[in-house]
């Protein structure tokens, strides 16, 4: 069975900003930034591989369906503009 892991990403007019994330069945909350206009969930799903079962080898990552939005302002020109500024939501877990 594999582990699920994610974060939330908010597009601010600063940029991308890391927020709330799960892993290894954990989760930290992080306050959302007052001036976003979208978030994003970036996620993961860690599945051993099978020489991973037997103590050997790495974990194999399955990157299918990793980016969902999450909410977004009603502004929808000003999403444009930033996601052209800043490219869309990161593909990483890390902030």
């Amino acid at each position: 069975m594999g582990s699920n892991e994610w974060r939330e990403w908010h597009l601010t007019p600063d940029g991308w900003v890391a927020g709330t994330f799960k892993y290894d069945g954990g989760c930290k909350s992080v306050p959302v930034p007052d001036n976003r206009v979208l978030t994003c969930v970036y996620g993961e799903t860690i599945e051993p591989g099978y020489t991973a079962w037997a103590g050997v080898g790495k974990s194999e990552i399955d990157f299918s369906n990793n980016i969902s939005v999450k909410w977004n302002c009603s502004d929808i020109q000003v999403i444009y503009t930033l996601l052209e500024k800043f490219g869309f939501c990161p593909k990483r877990l890390e902030a």
